[in-house]
This record gives structure tokens, C-alpha cells and sequence, in this order.
């Protein structure tokens, strides 16, 4: 009798819904009927892709190629002399090729040598011979649909194939390794697409992708509170499946003398255990649009911090056995791992590439300031004249300040970290009345609100303006130090700019490096202002003001931003 369509994965029949595609299960159908052939391929062909062979001859050319289940029935090989030639050119081609003998036999021997193949069974006939009924179809589509589950449900080699690569990827191979074993995993589970997202704050930021059409699409941003099951599961460092499947969760050892029931959810919610119930219908929005039937969405876990989410989408419906899961949840911490221990090389290099430069300040243009302190003391006690003191305090005030930098400058934007909206326009006028203006004027244009750590930012704007008013007087007007200074809100973020001399094209690259200054500065507070800024997560460049002199640039749009632009997304 047929099986119960309802309690399987079986392809959808006629009016139920769209017809899925073809699995990625290649099935080898031997049997010498020309009649039975056609039959089972039209049943068959709808969901897997099918190969048939009439000859033994026939079908071991075919086992040449890649078969994943070898369906041959008891006609073909009660016809044929020696039917152990068929399980020996099995054998030959991969032992550990499913079998499904169709049809049912009293031949013992026939029954021994289908025994000695690992992975055999029997999918019983109402009657050998012609075209079989519809429901020995059923039955035979039940167990295809068993053996297909079972190839895509243990990925364990696959992980530790993807981990060993992951292990000895160089740095400049990371990303491509990543991607590379989204394909592995991918291809192993027959997905359509796998998907590493990163979680940042209240979004989840596209970053890899494989898809079994090679179309690489970009997602883009996505508010954690429209990703399916983020809120539910995913923050909890859980995983998230839908179809959800209570059948398939983890064995419970049921203690000595324990009298009741066990089971998780005695009268599930269909909508809700389906992952499609949302009132803003979000999920709904996410799982539709991009026409997945089958979710399996895992934590990236790393040093108990949630890290982000790596999704594998199906178009077509299938189970997520428990065992699974917590494989592929194995898989997420392993491509954790790896992007937490290259963004640590990175910082490494980093700390040490600042640290030469450190270096390189400390020995050279800390070393000018304390020469002349010291041939200044030399003079004074010489001569006793006490003229030179003057010297003396204005190059140990400079080697102070340089000190101070440098102090700041080693901070490396490491407390970048109380975020909070603040207004800008009252920022900015705080970090002005904290420096010594000598005259000099501000213009606040359009300065809306902005997500940072204000007193880090307050320490940018601060060098800016100190650096302009030290820097830049402008020669038009009646006094030195009578510098206009504009800062203005910009589609990205900000700007910051003067109306002094400017900055030359080609010095433009070099401003931000520790010791460079155009005057008697310390040539520290550029590189500081760099320093906040990329703790930010942000950017800054240089270029020409509207009001002649330097225009400083800020691109908030990355990690935090202006509060009044939203960000792309579901």
C-alpha cells in the first residue's frame, strides 16, 4: 500500500503547489523492461535526476559517473545468469552506493548477495514484471526520499575537510577559503544558497555568500528584527530551523522509575513551528522574497559573544535533524574562529606597525626638544644669564605636550566604546570653547545628531580646530590667528574645513602618520584624529575647502552613523 504523502518530503503532487526543482541525487534505474522503465522515470524524474541501463554492459558505463542510489529489479536480475556479476560491478564502482532492490524474490541466493552490499534494501511490488502500480511508485519514491535525507543529514567529513583548510589558510586566503566552504557545505546538503552575515549591533551585515546558480547577490544590511528567528533563538545562541521538527530533537535519558511524558510541545502551533508567524509580517517577507521554503540559520559564537549567523537556504522543503544542526553549528564556530584569529593578526600588525612608528617619534622628534632644553641648561649654568630660561620652559612646554600626545596617540582608539547620540552642533561648540581660538570664528552648517563616543569625538574636533588656529591664519585678515573655521553636516557624515593655506595634494597621504607637521607642532594630532576616527569604525580624508584652506571629511555610514539616514535593508 502507498505511504501517507503527508508525513514525508515527497514532491508535492499536482494543485498542491509549484513543482520543486530536481534534487541533487542522481539515481541509476537498471531494469529490462522498456514499459516499467518509462513509468518509473516519469515518476521519478520530477524530483531526481535518473540514468537507466537495460544491460548490465549499459549500467556499468553508467556507475563510471557520479550515482548516488542504484535502483535494479528483481526481473533484471533473476533474467540474467550470473546476478552476481551485477553486485560485483557494483562493488567495483563504490561499495557504498545505496541499493534498492525492486520487487520481491524467494531466491536465496539473490537475497545473499544483496545482503553482502553495505547499504541494500528491498522496496517490495504488488507484482514483478510490467508497468508497476501507482502505489508500489509511492512506495519506492518513500524510500528514495529516505536514502536522499540521509546523504544530505551527516556533513561531519565535509566540516573537518572545510576546518583543516580554514587551519592552514594564509591571511590574504580567508576570505576565499570562507567562501570556498560555503560551496563544500552547500553542494553536501544540496542547498541553494549559504550565507555568513555579520551581527552588528541591531543589524546583520552580508559578508559571504555561495549559491548553487553562481549568481553572487548582495544583500546588504538587515535589521536583526526581520531576520527569522534572530529574536528567538539566534540571540540565544540557538539554532533556528524552519520547518521546525520537535521529532528530531536531542535524545533524553529518561531517568530509573520517572512515570509521565516527555515531549516538548504537547500542541504545537502550526504557524509557529513553521517560522511564519509574525505580526509585521517580516519573516514572512524574508522567506518569500527570496522563495525559501527551508531555513537552517546558526549562531556565530565566538568567546560567548554573538558574532553573527551563517544561513542555509533551500527552495524546497526539508527536515533538519538534530544531529545536523549541531554539526553545522560546529561549522559556524570553526568560520568564527577564523575571522576572530584574522582580525586579531590584522590588530597585531597594526599594534606593531604603530609601534615602530612610536619608535621612530620617540628617538627622533622627541630627541630635537630635549637637545636644545639641554644646551639651553648648559648655556645658563655658563653664564649665569638668566635670559635663556625662556628657552628652557618653551621646549620642556613642547616635549610635554609631545608626551601627551603620544599618550593619547597610544589609546588607539581602544576606548572607542561608550556609544551614545549626541547633537553635534552642541558637541562641537563644547570641543571650541575648549581650545584657545585667539580670535578665530566657527560656522555650524546642518549638524543633525550622531551615534559615538563623544568624548573621543570631542578630542577630534578639538585637534582639528587647534591645528587650524596654529596653522592656518589667514594673511587677509587685519591679525594673526583670525582663522574661519565651518563644520558641516554632509551626506555621509561631516566636514571640518578652514580658510587658512591648505594642504598640498602630495602631503595630503602623509598627514596622518606620527611626526609630520608643517610647522612647530607635535605632529601627533592628525594621526590621533585617524586613530578615533577608524575606532569608530568611520573614515576621514583630506582635500580642498570651499573656503580655500583644508577640508577634513568624515564618512560615518560604517559600523555607527548619523542617525538621521537610515540604512539599506529588509
Amino acid at each position: 500500500m502507498g505511504r501517507d504523502r503527508s508525513a514525508t518530503n515527497l514532491p508535492p503532487v499536482d494543485g498542491e503547489r509549484r513543482r520543486p526543482r530536481r534534487r541533487s541525487f542522481r539515481i541509476l534505474y537498471v531494469d529490462s523492461d522498456d514499459d516499467a522503465s518509462t513509468a518509473v522515470v516519469d515518476a521519478l524524474a520530477p524530483s531526481y535526476p535518473v540514468d537507466t541501463a537495460r544491460s548490465l554492459e549499459a549500467a556499468e558505463s553508467l556507475l563510471d559517473r557520479q550515482i548516488d542510489c542504484v535502483v535494479v529489479t528483481v526481473d533484471f536480475l533473476e533474467g540474467r545468469d550470473d546476478p552476481a556479476a551485477f553486485f560485483d560491478c557494483l562493488e567495483r564502482a563504490d561499495p557504498d552506493t545505496p541499493v534498492l532492490l525492486f520487487g520481491s524474490t524467494q531466491d536465496v541466493d539473490l537475497l545473499e548477495q544483496l545482503l553482502s552490499v553495505p547499504r541494500a534494501s528491498v522496496v517490495t511490488r504488488t507484482a514483478n514484471g510490467g508497468v508497476p502500480k501507482t502505489d508500489d511508485l509511492d512506495d519506492l519514491l518513500y524510500a528514495l526520499e529516505e536514502h536522499y535525507e540521509r546523504s544530505i543529514s551527516d556533513v561531519r567529513e565535509t566540516v573537518l575537510e572545510i576546518a583543516r583548510s580554514l587551519m592552514s589558510a594564509a591571511p590574504d586566503e580567508i576570505d576565499v577559503e570562507v567562501e570556498w566552504g560555503l560551496k563544500l557545505i552547500g553542494r553536501r546538503l544540496d542547498a541553494d544558497r549559504c550565507l555568513v552575515f555579520e551581527y552588528e549591533g541591531s543589524s546583520l551585515d552580508h559578508r559571504y555568500s555561495w549559491s548553487r546558480t553562481n549568481h553572487q547577490e548582495r544583500i546588504g544590511t538587515i535589521p536583526t528584527s526581520r531576520f527569522p528567528g534572530f529574536e528567538t533563538a539566534l540571540e540565544s545562541f540557538e539554532t533556528f530551523a524552519i520547518p521546525a521538527d520537535s521529532r528530531n530533537g536531542p535524545e533524553i535519558e529518561v531517568p530509573e522509575g520517572f512515570v509521565g511524558t516527555i515531549h516538548s510541545n504537547p500542541d504545537p502551533d502550526p504557524d509557529l513551528e513553521s517560522g511564519r508567524q509574525d505580526p509585521e509580517g517580516h519573516r514572512v517577507r524574508y522567506l518569500a522574497d527570496r522563495d525559501v521554503e527551508s531555513l537552517l540559520a546558526v549562531p556565530i559564537v565566538v568567546n560567548w559573544e554573538l558574532e553573527g549567523v551563517l544561513a542555509i537556504e533551500q527552495e524546497t522543503s526539508r527536515r533538519w535533524p538534530y544531529s545536523l544542526r549541531q554539526q553545522v553549528k560546529t561549522l559556524a564556530e570553526l568560520i568564527g574562529y577564523t575571522l576572530e584569529r584574522e582580525r586579531r593578526r590584522a590588530e597585531l600588525a597594526r599594534h606593531n606597525d604603530r609601534l615602530e612608528r612610536f619608535t621612530a617619534v620617540v628617538s627622533h622628534d622627541l630627541r630635537n626638544p630635549l637637545s636644545v632644553l639641554t644646551g639651553y641648561a648648559e648655556l645658563i649654568e655658563e653664564t649665569g644669564d638668566p635670559r635663556y630660561v625662556d628657552d628652557v620652559l618653551e621646549s620642556a612646554n613642547r616635549m610635554e605636550a609631545m608626551i601627551d600626545d603620544l599618550l593619547e596617540l597610544a589609546r588607539d582608539g581602544a576606548d572607542v566604546d561608550e556609544f551614545r547620540t549626541v547633537d553635534l552642533d552642541d558637541l562641537v561648540t563644547s570641543a571650541w570653547n575648549g581650545v584657545d581660538t585667539d580670535g578665530a570664528t566657527l560656522e555650524t552648517v546642518d549638524l543633525g545628531t550622531l551615534e559615538c563616543d563623544p568624548g573621543r569625538l570631542r578630542q577630534v574636533l578639538e585637534n582639528l580646530f587647534r591645528n587650524a588656529v596654529e596653522h592656518g591664519s589667514n594673511p587677509h585678515d587685519d591679525g594673526p590667528g583670525r582663522v574661519r573655521i565651518r563644520v558641516e553636516g554632509t551626506a555621509d557624515g561631516f566636514a571640518v574645513e578652514d580658510d587658512g593655506p591648505g594642504i598640498p595634494p602630495d602631503k595630503r597621504d602623509l598627514v596622518f602618520e606620527e611626526g609630520f607637521t608643517g610647522q612647530d607642532g607635535t605632529g601627533l594630532g592628525l594621526s590621533i584624529v585617524e586613530t578615533v576616527v577608524t575606532g569608530h569604525g568611520w573614515t576621514v580624508t583630506v582635500t580642498d575647502g570651499d573656503l580655500g584652506g583644508a577640508r577634513f571629511e568624515f564618512d560615518t555610514s560604517g559600523d555607527v552613523g548619523p542617525t538621521r539616514g537610515t540604512r539599506g535593508g529588509y
